[in-house]
């Protein structure tokens, strides 16, 4: 059974069991008994069990009307601990049995893990996580590590015996949710990578939009002009309080508001603000989102950053939020990076979008291939960017002919990028004033260009990827990007295996998962011709590093001179990246352009038989065309044009072949079925889970995201972390001026240390 089918199961099961309990939630706040009330299915009996001396909770429970519940939900308060329900008297059931499954919200309470710990919780068949703000992303975070870590609060400091009790709940629940016993019901817009992290490991992720809450006939609120969402920011110590107080203060100036206080506010600092002239303070009872839904429409909310900014979006008709960032210099010392980022992005990025304006964006590119996916993905981020194109001078510099056909088909085409020198990018950088730097290079050029944007006076938002294709994801290349903020991907798939390296490498970039930007069909792409005929014309596009042996390409070469012969009239390019001279991001040993040459020296193939082709890909592929290879980005090219497409397996599939990504999708095949034209078509299901998927705003919400991180100077400093790689940087950086035999030379001597350092381990 499927992760899915079991939550589905559960869900079934809670339906059918008429009359015994089916579940039990601990509740220590108001909106995880909101949110348990969400997650409940049609007829599913549940016990809400209170924890009495959680603050808040009297008075939510005294405003709270129990005719809102549900007939099959029962009330249970003033708890100190969660603990299995009492059976239900027999006249009431119809075949008492366990509760299915248990609902919490935060996972690091104390009490919860105390219970869980001496068999107070029974053993629940299914565990639901419900919304509890920033905690219980938190807590997923700690579930989805690599190795089992501690449940604990961010900034908590626990006892060794609290933080034994903290690990052993982090090994229980990690197990349930491996074995796809747990799920994770919520309101709140979640970062991507979160959501992919936790359904890699078994879980299920269900999105509810208050539906029962808005059900409910609740009064009109009794409000005075403008809503003020008080916070706790302050009273828990991640903001000064001056600084909140002059938000407040602000905020009111010169109108009439309600101020809703946090149920955490203290009664002092309630008494200052109410003193404020045109404020009123609202008694403290229910949770914003019961109290504001029948609020009227496009009622005006003031805030700052909390997830109540998402979940009153669900329960208030077209409410107007008004949230304000917290800059740099609110926040106190006890506040870890980590949770600044989580705050500020809690609430709808729609709000950064009005913050920022219009950004700065800087892309520095290094080769032909890092050149065209830039200027793709910079056109993708639209009119609110203020993008920026340059070319740094290395080795592997594109010429102009290169230049000319990456360009084709973006907005940049037709213009000049500038060439910037490696020992100008710091001066370069100073004159744009970047919000945020897209680092399109190979590793050792990523390395040096974040090193530069890391020591500006305001640190830019860091970002890099990869131009096609990203699998396998490899650590080496995850080491050259380690200090910046974000990485980009193409598929799920890419961002659960870079996820998992970078979780291994201990690196705290941001993942995300952006569609190529040379896709361009909004659905899943179908043939656009009749498969079982062969094609009129055969493009093969090649791959510098594979195969990589000269015999291997030796049979490519005559197998596609082959086909040539077997259907007259049918043309057959060999499409390469670059003319004898240019320079590529990754070099070649044994060019298919003087292999044909040879071949046709020998009289193994026929002058003109095969044609070599140079220039953008998309100018080949015309309808009547199919695209073969071992492993490129051509062949995505290819599918979303419709084309018939085959992926050559014969030399191994896997990542050393880099075309693991297309295993399973039905295009890969052998020499055979080339020279036969037996071509085909991915299937949907690959075309949905590999790059594929429906376009999405996760990329500019990103990078508005960074930008505003950086002209509030809230981006971490990472010049320390810049200057201890500085080794390896300039290392790398000597390696791309050296010539071939010295790069030979070098690595030839450090894998024979590596060699004597295992030995030596090993003995």
């Amino acid at each position: 059974m499927q992760p899915g089918d079991r939550a589905k199961s559960i869900r079934s099961t809670a339906r059918k069991e008429t009359g015994a309990m089916q579940s039990f939630a601990w509740i220590e706040s108001p909106l995880q008994f909101l949110s348990a009330l969400e997650a409940r299915a049609e007829g599913e009996f549940m016990e809400l069990q209170v924890r009495g001396d959680a603050s808040g909770m009297q008075s939510f429970l005294k405003s709270f009307e129990t005719r809102w519940l549900p007939a099959e939900v029962t009330l249970r308060t003033a708890m100190g601990r969660p603990e299995v329900p009492a059976r239900p008297p027999q006249a009431t059931v119809t075949r008492a049995r366990h509760p299915v499954r248990l609902l919490v919200g935060d996972p690091c309470s104390g009490r919860f893990q105390s219970a869980l710990a001496n068999g107070s919780l029974g053993r629940p068949e299914h565990i639901t996580l419900i919304d509890d703000g920033l905690a219980t992303e938190h807590a997923v975070r700690l579930l989805t590590t690599t190795y089992p870590t501690p449940l604990r609060r961010a900034r908590q400091q626990l006892s060794p015996t609290r933080a034994a009790l903290a690990y052993s709940t982090a090994l229980n629940l990690r197990s349930a949710l491996r074995s796809g016993r747990m799920s994770w019901t919520t309101a709140l817009p979640l970062p991507g990578y979160l959501i992919a992290a936790f359904t890699a490991l078994g879980g299920t992720v269900a999105r509810h939009d208050f539906e029962r809450l808005r059900s409910l006939d609740l009064p009109a609120p009794d409000l005075h002009g403008e809503i003020v969402l008080g916070s706790s920011l302050a009273v828990d110590g991640l903001i000064h309080d001056d600084a909140y107080m002059s938000w407040v203060e602000t905020a009111t100036a010169g109108r009439t508001c309600a101020y809703l206080p946090h149920r955490r506010e203290k009664p002092e600092d309630l008494a200052r603000i109410a003193a404020l002239p045109g404020v009123t303070v609202l008694a403290p009872g229910l949770p914003v989102e019961l109290r504001l839904a029948s609020a009227p429409r496009g009622a005006r909310l003031l805030s700052l950053p909390t997830t109540a900014a998402s979940t009153l979006r669900l329960t208030m008709d077209s409410p107007q939020i008004e949230v304000t960032p917290i800059p740099s210099s609110w926040w106190t010392d006890a506040a870890p990076d980590g949770l600044r980022r989580a705050l500020n992005r809690s609430f709808n990025i729609r709000q950064y979008n009005e913050r920022v304006d219009r950004f700065t964006i800087v892309a520095v590119c290094d080769s032909e291939s890092y050149l065209k996916w830039a200027a793709r993905t910079m056109d993708a981020l639209g009119p609110d960017a203020d993008s920026h194109l340059r070319l740094i001078d290395t080795p592997i510099l594109p010429t102009a002919e290169q230049t000319r056909n990456a360009l084709l088909g973006s907005s940049w085409a037709g213009r000049t990028i500038p060439v910037v020198k490696r020992g100008d990018l710091a001066d370069g950088f100073l004159n744009l004033t970047p919000d945020v730097v897209l680092a399109a290079a190979t590793g050792p050029v990523v390395q040096q260009i974040y090193a530069s944007a890391a020591r500006l006076p305001r640190r830019p938002g860091l970002v890099s990827g990869l131009p096609g294709v990203g699998l396998p994801a490899t650590s080496k290349g995850m080491r050259y990007r380690r200090i910046g903020d974000t990485f980009i991907t193409h598929s799920s798939r890419e961002r659960e295996e870079y996820l998992r390296i970078t979780r291994e490498l201990r690196i705290p970039a941001e993942v995300i998962v952006n569609r190529l930007p040379l896709l361009a069909s909004a659905e899943p792409p179908t043939p656009a011709s009749d498969l079982g005929r062969p094609p009129e014309r055969i493009v093969f596009a090649t791959q510098a590093k594979v195969p990589h042996g000269k015999e291997d390409r030796v049979r490519i070469l005559l197998a596609l001179a082959e086909y040539r012969r077997r259907h007259p009239g049918s043309e057959v390019i060999v499409k390469v990246r670059s003319r004898p001279g240019e320079q590529e991001t990754h070099r070649e040993e044994h060019t298919y352009m003087s292999l044909i040459d040879e071949l046709v020296a020998d009289g193994r193939m026929q002058p003109g038989e095969l044609t070599v082709g140079v220039g953008a890909m998309s100018t080949f592929l015309s309808p009547g065309t199919a695209l073969v290879t071992v492993s490129s980005t051509a062949a995505l090219e290819a599918i979303d044009h419709g084309l018939p497409t085959l992926v050559l397996g014969d030399f191994g599939v896997g990542e050393e072949m880099l075309n693991l990504a297309f295993a399973g999708s039905g295009a890969i095949g052998t020499l055979q079925d080339l020279v036969a034209g037996n071509i085909g078509f991915p299937n949907r299901e690959w075309l949905l889970a590999n790059y594929f998927h429906p376009p999405s705003t996760e990329l500019a919400d990103s990078i508005a995201l960074l930008a505003v991180r950086s002209r509030e100077r809230q981006l971490p400093d990472i010049r320390t972390a810049a200057r201890v790689q500085d080794f390896r940087r300039i290392r790398a950086e000597l390696r791309t001026l050296a010539p071939d035999p010295v790069v030979r030379g070098y690595r030839a001597v450090a894998n024979r240390a590596r060699q004597i350092g295992r030995r030596i381990t090993d003995s």
